[in-house]
């Protein structure tokens, strides 16, 4: 399951749980609250199938994201684009204030990090699913 997933499923749990306990203290019979137990149950059992739906179609809209060349071409264009804005700036070409210079270097940095740990993270991951 997903973060998110977890997360709520949790959260539904600790509602679940909480009713439960109060429904012990209202009902008097054991009928009555076994059949509210039950239901209880039943809400639980649902949430967690609604949350497994919701991470299948999360997954599905990745692999579809993944498979037109424009998705794949965004991250190494809008990264030669920004390196080469870097270099013409370092160059000359363009005049900079020396406060936009860290903030510069920090995008260029995080977006190196990300283009090429990125890539790695998902070359390893589809290596080892491959096995």
């Amino acid at each position: 399951m997903g973060i998110f997933s977890n997360f709520f499923s949790d959260e539904t749990s600790k509602v679940v749980d909480s009713v439960g306990s109060t429904i012990d203290k209202v009902f008097t019979s054991d009928e009555e609250r076994l059949k509210a137990h039950n239901l209880l149950e039943e809400i639980k059992v649902k949430s967690k199938e609604i949350d497994l739906k919701v991470d299948e179609q999360i997954t599905k809209r990745w692999n579809s994201d993944n498979e037109h060349i424009i998705t794949r071409l965004v991250r190494p264009f809008s990264y030669i684009a920004m390196l080469s804005l870097f270099i013409y700036m370092v160059i000359g070409g363009i005049e900079i204030k020396d406060a936009f210079i860290p903030v510069v270097e920090t995008i260029i940095i995080t977006m190196t990090l990300a283009y090429f740990g990125g890539r790695s993270v998902e070359k390893t991951t589809k290596f080892i699913k491959g096995r």
